[in-house]
């Protein structure tokens, strides 16, 4: 059947310029080939639907959709999208998508051929396919792949990964706002929500941990025992308590219960847990944690630290030269200068200060105030307090954690703080907390919040 199917193609030339070499891959939205493009003289992949031979509508909906989205997409571990057209194979109505051919086996072609892999391995392939997972994710709308399996990820000898086969690729507009339910996927990697035609960031997750699960056990998850809803897969995968834990919040059944979003999986899969572990000596911060709520309380700084003492003297400094400056420029006034000429001096002098002096502002509020930071799973508190009274910052969390961040807090940049950074509706937002805070502080409170997300 293949091959009649591969030689009814490939005795034409698609579109004048693509002659067919042989299939690679079929699945639910067509079959892919290898081709070579007569005009670049490059080898190419074509995926094929054939209208006529189609099981529902869906499936052209679907094949519509990825040639929607791969035209979107520029990423080096994404085949790129070359061409859309209408052809006729054979006396039968098709569309035919062309992409470049990316290179590499598929994972499942590198289990098959007796490889399996240990944890460095795993984490290496995790990485790079959150990554690209990132990629999607950042757009807006967010892209949902939805079919991550070994085999739509290629590896090569270099271990570069690629992902393929967009075919169950959706928008989370699509799955919130118009309410589309159809049920795609594969499986023993498809995750549970998927099975209720359902989709969120965290979905792709769980195919990532199953797909891991295959390559270290080279077993089909679905053969896998299951405990509680829930793969247990320690009595066959031996690895690092971490990495198992890691492992283990992907395959949450439930969404709500993995990792919000590849950014964040991608965090926690290099979280350090000797920083976090780790209280440096003369630390100010007190941490707190007391079920799903980590509470964070930094005292008025002062002069404690090395930071707000270098700021303090240096902003000083800076003011006194600036002043000489004005000094000096008042001396060169003739007593004839107009009064306007001697406004526009003085205006010129008042704008070049708005920075220092905005700096001073957040100094004083950074040293000068009690800070008590607020974490649970739904929002951040920022309360600063001084002489009684309160002031109340609230901001979502946001879904990526950056250690340290330069922030423009004091003159000459000197100062750093813990930035959480995120998106809410297509909207980037940050938090900025903790400056003047000594570095080995900044990273340990960095590193709390982190190991208090990733767990």
């Amino acid at each position: 059947m293949r091959n009649t199917t591969l030689n009814k193609v490939s005795t034409e030339i698609l579109n004048q310029r693509y002659q067919i070499i042989d299939l690679l891959g079929e699945g639910g939205c067509g079959k892919t080939y290898r081709a070579f493009d007569q005009q670049t003289q490059h080898e190419v992949a074509i995926k094929i639907l054939h209208i006529d031979g189609m099981p529902d509508w869906k499936t052209l909906e679907l094949f519509e959709r990825e040639v929607k989205i791969l035209s979107q997409l520029n990423h080096r571990a994404i085949p790129r999208y070359l061409d859309f057209f209408r052809a006729t194979i054979a006396g039968n109505e098709a569309l035919c998508l062309v992409q470049e051919l990316a290179p590499g086996r598929t994972l499942s072609s590198w289990i098959a051929s007796g490889h399996i892999f240990g944890e460095i391995e795993l984490q290496q392939i995790a990485e790079q396919i959150l990554e690209i997972l990132i990629y999607l994710q950042d757009f807006t709308p967010p892209i949902i792949h939805r079919d991550i399996k070994p085999q739509n990820i290629l590896l090569t000898g270099t271990r570069e990964v690629y992902l393929v086969d967009f075919g169950a690729v959706r928008d989370t507009y699509n799955l919130t706002i118009a309410g589309s339910s159809t049920i795609v996927g594969t499986y023993g990697y498809m995750a549970p929500e998927q099975t209720r035609g359902q989709a969120v960031l965290a979905t792709d997750l769980y195919g990532l941990g199953t797909t891991l699960l295959y390559l270290g056990s080279g077993a089909d998850p679905a053969d896998l025992p299951v405990k509680q809803m829930k793969i247990d897969f320690r009595s066959r995968l031996k690895f690092s308590p971490q990495f198992t834990a890691w492992l283990e919040k992907l395959l949450e059944p439930f969404p709500e219960d993995r990792y919000i979003n590849a950014s964040t999986a991608l965090d926690c899969l290099h979280h350090n847990e000797k920083i976090a572990d780790y209280r440096p000596n003369n630390a100010l911060a007190q941490i707190f944690q007391e079920g799903e709520t980590l509470t964070i309380i930094i005292p008025q700084i002062l002069l404690s630290t090395k930071s707000s003492k270098r700021t303090f003297f240096v902003t000083i400094a800076f003011l006194l030269v600036l002043l000489a400056l004005f000094v000096v420029k008042l001396e060169t006034l003739s007593p004839d200068t107009s009064a306007f000429m001697f406004a526009l001096s003085l205006w010129n002098y008042m704008v070049f200060l708005i920075w220092p002096f905005y700096s001073i502002f957040t100094y004083y509020f950074s040293v000068m105030f009690r800070h008590e930071i607020i974490i649970d799973s739904h929002s951040l508190t920022h309360v600063a307090e001084k002489s009684g009274k309160r002031f109340v910052r609230k901001a979502i969390v946001l879904d990526t954690i950056k250690s340290i961040s330069s922030s423009p807090a004091g003159l000459l940049f000197m100062s750093h703080c813990v930035d959480i950074k995120g998106e809410i509706s297509g909207e980037h937002l940050s938090h900025c907390f903790g400056r003047y805070l000594n570095f080995p502080e900044q990273r340990w409170i960095a590193a709390r919040i982190n190991q208090f997300r990733c767990h």
